[in-house]
Parts: structure tokens; sequence; C-alpha cells
């Protein structure tokens, strides 16, 4: 075991590198930081680190990296990382733990406001107008949850507590404790069929792009309300602005996509049905991030398995 390790701290939101780095001083850890500000600085430092601690790191830098053997994600979305020229032996973990509790509020803030017509009512309130509309309770609509990991118990854990019947969807079916039905990605079109609220939670990999394409969007309840906080490739684009435009489903609440920022001319900024949030779902914030770092950096050093270590064969 070395006396210290050489981490290379990088992320190309500069201004947090310095809390970052202050973090990890803190923790009094054996450890050398280089922070990086730039890729050229990456570049030059990449040879000599054991550890890299980032997130957004071009990929061709870990060509040089001769030395490196783990990579801690400052961010949950890893597919940069896996289709990376990242030596084999190489270690990839991403936060986890942290970002469920901002999740679920998002994710249930769309939903009460939609169904207690927030919206509406302010339009009303606007033109002075006296306007007596019926609202929706949760208790008894049916959630669907596509990716059933911590992010999405803790989504479940919330439905479960209005009274909301929550199913499932993840790779293999295998059973959940709080879902009362799970489905694999092979039964997609059966899971989304009967649902009131579909969440999408699944990662990016080439299985998941493009899942919900318009095969599976119009097995969506007129009802249903979509919302993605995973990734933005799991859905066709064009599949579901034609359904909003038709208004063939309750709407779609969309915090990811495929290019970020969303472009100016997208046809999801002018759909009165579609709800535009720009990834804010689940922010990495320093504080949160830093902790799994040295909790995984302990673990690292004892040779145990990392919290949210990556299988790069699966791609997450």
């Amino acid at each position: 075991m070395p006396d210290s390790y050489q981490v290379l701290l990088y992320s190309d939101r500069t201004r947090e590198l310095d809390e970052y780095a202050a973090l990890v001083e803190a923790a009094q850890l054996p450890v050398k930081l280089s922070v990086c500000r730039t890729e050229e600085e990456a570049r030059a430092s990449i040879g000599d680190a054991d550890i890299v601690f980032g997130v957004h790191l071009n990929p061709s830098v870990y060509e040089s990296a001769g030395k490196l053997r783990w990579i801690q994600s400052m961010w949950a979305g890893v597919e940069r990382l896996v289709s990376a020229p990242i030596p084999e032996g190489v270690v990839i973990s991403k936060p986890v733990g942290i970002f469920g509790p901002y999740i679920s509020h998002y994710v249930f803030g769309n939903l009460l406001a939609q169904r207690i017509n927030l919206l509406g009512a302010r339009d009303l309130q606007r033109l002075h107008r006296w306007s007596p509309y019926q609202i929706e309770l949760l208790a008894g609509q049916c959630m669907g949850i596509a990716g059933m990991g911590d992010i999405g118990t803790d989504i479940a854990l919330v439905a479960k507590s209005f009274g909301m019947d929550v199913r499932g969807m993840n790779r293999d079916g295998r059973a959940h404790r709080c879902a009362s039905q799970m489905f694999s990605t092979e039964r997609v079109m059966e899971f989304v069929a009967e649902l009131d609220v579909l969440v999408l939670m699944l990662p990016s990999t080439p299985s998941t792009k493009g899942m919900f394409d318009e095969r599976v969007l119009s097995c969506l309840r007129s009802n249903c309300l979509l919302i993605n906080v995973g990734r933005g490739a799991l859905i066709d684009d064009e599949a579901l602005i034609k359904l909003l435009r038709e208004q063939r489903i309750g709407g779609a609440v969309l915090d990811v996509f495929p290019e970020e920022p969303l472009p100016e001319n997208s046809a999801y900024w002018d759909l009165p049905n579609c709800t535009v949030t720009p990834h804010v779902a689940g922010p990495s914030l320093p504080a949160d991030i830093a902790r799994c770092f040295v909790k995984n950096f302990e673990l690292f050093v004892a040779g145990k398995r990392l919290e949210g270590q990556v299988d790069r064969v699966r791609g997450y």
C-alpha cells in the first residue's frame, strides 16, 4: 500500500473545484491532489494519477493513464466513461444514495401540480376568473417506474405513502419490495399499458436508447403523465412530440434531453402539455459527491467493492 495516492481532480464546472479540493483535504486522506482546471492540465497530470475524481474529462485523456486504478464520477451518468479508452482493470464508480430525495421531490412536485391543476389555477387567477374545477387524488393511481435502483426505490416509497400502486421495470424483471408487479425490459409494452404515471429512471445504454419509441409510447393511456429524469436518449423525441401535439397522453415533464442545452428550435418548448426543465432534478452538489468519494476511498484502500461500482459490460 503506498503512503499516498495521486488524485487528479477535474470538472468543467471550474467554480466548484476549490470547494471539492477543500472537502477532500478536510477529510485528511492520504492523497496528493492535482487540481486541473483545463483539459491541457489534465493531460499533463493523468500519467501520474492513481485516481481520477471528476466529470466530463475528455475520454482521449485516459489514453495516457499509465498508473490509473480508479475513477470516481461526480455524476450518476457514466456512459461516456464506459465507452472511453480506459484500461480494463480500472474501477469506475458513480455516486449513489444521494440523488433520490431530490428527484423524488421533483417527480411529485410536478405530478401534484398537474393533478391539482396548479398552472390552470394561476391562469384563472390572472384572468380574475372564478371557475371551480375538480382536483385528483393520487391514491389508487398506478405509477410505473422504469429503473428500480436506489433512486427508483426512493420514488416508489413516496408513491406508496400517497397510496399509489407501484409497478416497476428492470433488466430481468426480478422482484422488488416496493412494487406490486415487476416487468423485464422485454415486456416494456405490457409494463406501460395501464399506468397513470410513467417515470423513466433508466441509464443510457445500447439496449435502452430509443426504448420508448412510437410503438411503446402509443400504448400509454390518454391520462398518463410521462416524467423523464433518467436520460434523454431513452425517448424517441419525434414520437413523443407527435403524441403530445395530438393530446394522446396526459402530458410530459422532461428534465433530460439527447442534446443539452435543449436547442431553441425544439418543439418541446412550445407544447402546452409539456414541462421543460434544464437538467436540475438531481443536482450534483460538492458536499454530497465528496462524501461519496471519501467513503469509496476508504473501501478502495481496504480492497473492498466500491459503492456505485459500474459494471462496464452492462454500461451502468
